[in-house]
């Protein structure tokens, strides 16, 4: 994907942030020592299921960066989240690259990727969402990310009246997205268990149609103490939406995923509507996932799922794990390294 082209998608989705690499991004992948080894890749394809969202306009950047400390040119494609548009892709790039990384376009049909890079002798990594007969997969673990923050909020948010009335907006059509919702009510549940999710809507990962459906759902079912959402961005547009239906602003909490962007981590910052956030750090699934080409590219053995680690991330501990200079927050990616992580999740 061309920087034309990813200028191109960010007008055709106004509502989603730009990224702008912070000044001292070289510098802060600097300091994670590169993969020895004794052959490097000259090409690795990234196959991407949309690049528009912020999330992956930072992977996008740290493959570009840290496959640049390797020497090695990055080629993308973008799926829009189709399975038909991604597989062509895969035909098109496989036998031009050293390593594939895989993003799936949905949860189900790209088997088919990993036969065509079989059969051209191409090493796949997987990135967030598994594909049956995969080698490896770099990936939080969404279910168990999910549930810590329910427990967070259990243990945090109470209702003025009642039990907890909990609106998910989610993305059904990608697994990862489904077990952060399992989880989340689940943690909930754990520490209030009459916490209800009154509404699971899909926000499609699109703000203004989170907004919209958002709007539509909370006039039929009433107030909510809490907004879930399966990303940041999605989130703010339920939360319009919440406004929007006539319901007071300051008395709702919001608990987001991935919180990828610099506006995510000042809404955070604010400490007022958005409370906490599972920091998925897209800055190291960037940098593992490079490293984990080069470490396939070189016939090593790799775990079948390298877990990135992820915390519920309030305003109290944003600047342990990111800084913020000139209005522009960069990751310590050492710091987000040494976060604990499962050796197996509880879910896939």
């Amino acid at each position: 994907m061309s920087e034309s082209t990813s200028t191109e998608q960010t007008k055709a989705h106004p509502e989603i942030t730009q990224y702008l690499p912070p000044p001292g991004l070289d510098a802060a992948l600097e300091a994670v020592p590169l993969v020895r080894a004794a052959k490097f890749p000259a090409k690795i394809g990234y196959l991407t299921n949309y690049s528009f969202h912020i999330w992956y306009q930072i992977v996008i950047e740290l493959l570009r960066r840290r496959g640049g400390q390797y020497r090695a040119e990055i080629v993308v494609k973008d799926a829009e989240l189709s399975v038909e548009r991604q597989i062509e892709q895969a035909r098109e790039l496989v036998n031009e690259v050293d390593v594939l990384i895989l993003t799936p376009a949905a949860t189900e049909g790209l088997e088919e990727i990993l036969r065509i890079a079989e059969a051209a002798g191409t090493p796949v990594v997987v990135e967030a969402n598994p594909v049956e007969g995969m080698s490896t997969m770099v990936a939080i673990c969404d279910y168990d990310a999910g549930y810590d923050m329910g427990v967070w909020i259990g243990r945090n948010v109470v209702a003025a009246i009642g039990p907890l009335r909990i609106l998910d907006v989610g993305l059904p059509t990608l697994r990862p997205c489904l077990l952060r919702s399992e989880g989340f009510a689940e943690g909930v549940r754990s520490i209030q268990p009459d916490a209800a999710v009154v509404a699971s809507i899909n926000g499609e990962a699109t703000p203004s149609i989170a907004r919209q459906i958002a709007l539509e759902t909370l006039k039929k079912t009433g107030d909510v103490d809490v907004i879930f959402a399966m990303d940041d961005e999605t989130g703010q547009g339920a939360y319009q939406g919440y406004i929007d239906a006539g319901f007071n602003p300051e008395t709702v909490a919001i608990a987001g995923f991935g919180l990828a962007g610099e506006h995510e981590k000042d809404w955070l910052l604010e400490r007022k509507a958005l409370k906490v956030s599972a920091a998925m750090f897209p800055e190291y699934v960037g940098l593992r996932c490079i490293d984990g080409a080069v470490r396939m590219f070189n016939g090593e053995t790799v775990p079948v799922r390298d877990v990135i680690p992820t915390i519920p991330m309030t305003a109290e501990l944003l600047e342990i794990y990111y800084s913020k200079k000139d209005g522009v927050w960069t990751p310590n990616l050492n710091a987000i390294g040494a976060i604990p992580t499962k050796n197996e999740c509880t879910r896939v």
